[in-house]
């Protein structure tokens, strides 16, 4: 398990306690939940349970779930009909301190909306009295705010912690390849994310494109057709869904672009686009200085982003097997695509505790067709930072720091009462002009690739 120790600190020293504990841990699919908790059920010295649920129903399940508890206590299967029986039956087995880690919870509370109450009862009366604690983990993000976390849910008011486990940032992605350059590493993150399970489809020991042929555009591979499965899984009408994040994928960001893009009415995406948002496979993005603006629709994972870009426009092609076409269109294209990487992985990089300037508050900015790539606000020294990101192939000179300037007054936030700071990133460094003017302006801080490295070590 790479970087995941925050998450399991938490997760064991809640379960370390006297007393009994409800934990939901929830996240999209292949994020590392259940890596996760199985790696603090070792840790912990304790009796513990770990059931993955099934799409077969609740009784189904139940019995299935009672069966695993007799394997653990080299017991015989007892007959049991719902969940309470089998948790009636777990109590007749154990005397102190259990762990009972329920994987794909949403999947009963998607088959039957009878499910929290079930467990309210377990929870109440059931595991009353012992020392039984619950870990309920989930997938589908909407059935586990909605059923197990919302204030509707019979549930709420019972949990003792909550954790959304989220894609790992750069910074904890790159830890999947310790001996790579961090320009390979920026590409991967392009082409992959920050999904776990994704990063460890890539040979370390293969080029980026070798890597990318087999393990993405490979017919039978394991990233093939995963976003399909995604899909297929949480949502009906796919094919709407794969239309509107093709769309989003190739630069459509608002809803009437992506209205136009797919041929319906703007009007009726928002049922869509809600849906996609829930699962964290879509989010708003607004301008960081004004938060409650009208937002800009984006892929939050840069794999389904490269994936619905190059596989799900060529799939009749790669279907016959022909990857190299498809490899060398990727190939031209690549820099543009990871030029957007590269912006998240700088906003990321100025929140790190290295960066001179501390930012509550990180993003882009955009206004009347104008943007900048990096902005980052801090309240408490009403200092605004202002930043542009480049993934070209010569270095950056003083006309991008002009601009950048240029643009300074059309950023409003605190009127003139504010201090500014200027930062550049470039792939390929700086001219001299350019380093020559940042030795004089202790506003201006420039980051090579090398420099960026040094903030996330």
């Amino acid at each position: 398990m790479i970087n995941r120790e925050r998450e399991l600190q938490w997760l064991t020293s809640h379960l370390s306690r006297k007393e009994r504990q409800l934990l939901v841990l929830y996240g999209r699919r292949r994020v590392g939940k259940t890596t996760l908790v199985t790696t603090a059920l070792e840790e912990l010295e304790v009796t513990s349970v770990y059931y993955l649920c099934d799409q077969r129903g609740s009784h189904h399940n139940a019995r299935r779930f009672a069966a695993q508890c007799a394997e653990t206590f080299d017991d015989v299967t007892p007959a049991v009909e719902d969940f309470a029986e089998a948790f009636q039956y777990l109590t007749t087995r154990v005397d102190g301190p259990c762990v009972v880690a329920l994987d794909e919870f949403s999947y009963l509370v998607a088959d039957d909306e009878t499910i929290p109450s079930v467990f309210q009862t377990i929870i109440d009366e059931v595991l009353d009295e012992t020392k039984i604690s619950l870990v309920l983990l989930g997938s589908s993000i909407s059935m586990m705010e909605d059923g197990v976390l919302s204030y509707e849910s019979p549930l709420y008011g019972r949990r003792t912690g909550q954790w959304e486990l989220a894609p790992l940032s750069f910074s904890d992605a790159r830890a999947f390849f310790p001996n790579t350059g961090i320009e390979t590493q920026i590409q991967i993150y392009s082409v992959l994310g920050g999904i776990p399970a994704y990063l460890e489809q890539f040979d370390t020991e293969q080029s980026l494109f070798e890597n990318i042929e087999q393990a993405i555009l490979s017919k039978g591979a394991f990233l093939y057709e995963e976003p399909q499965f995604l899909l297929r899984q949480e949502l009906r009408e796919p094919a709407t869904y794969i239309a509107i994040l093709e769309a989003i994928a190739g630069g459509a960001t608002r809803v009437t672009e992506i209205a136009n893009e797919i041929g319906h009415d703007a009007s009726s995406l928002s049922r869509y686009l809600q849906n996609l948002t829930q699962l964290a496979i879509l989010e708003q993005e607004h301008p960081v200085t004004d938060p409650d603006g009208r937002g800009l629709y984006r892929l939050t994972d840069d794999f389904l982003r490269f994936w619905f870009r190059y596989v799900a426009t060529n799939q009749g092609t790669l279907e016959q097997g022909r990857t190299e076409p498809v490899r060398a269109a990727i190939a031209d294209t690549l820099p543009r695509h990871t030029s957007r990487t590269f912006e998240t992985v700088c906003q990321q990089a100025v929140q790190t505790s290295g960066f001179p300037v501390s930012c509550s508050r990180v993003g882009r900015w955009w206004y009347d067709g104008e943007e900048i790539d990096v902005v980052g606000i801090d309240q408490q020294t009403d200092t605004l930072l202002l930043g542009e990101c480049k993934w070209t192939s010569a270095p950056v000179g003083r006309a991008l720091f002009d601009e950048l300037t240029a643009l300074e007054s059309a950023v409003r936030w605190h009127g003139d009462d504010r201090n500014v700071r200027y930062v550049l990133f470039s792939r390929a460094g700086f001219t001299d002009e350019l380093q020559s003017i940042a030795d004089e302006r202790p506003d201006l801080s420039l980051y090579g690739l090398d420099d960026l490295a040094g903030l996330f070590e």
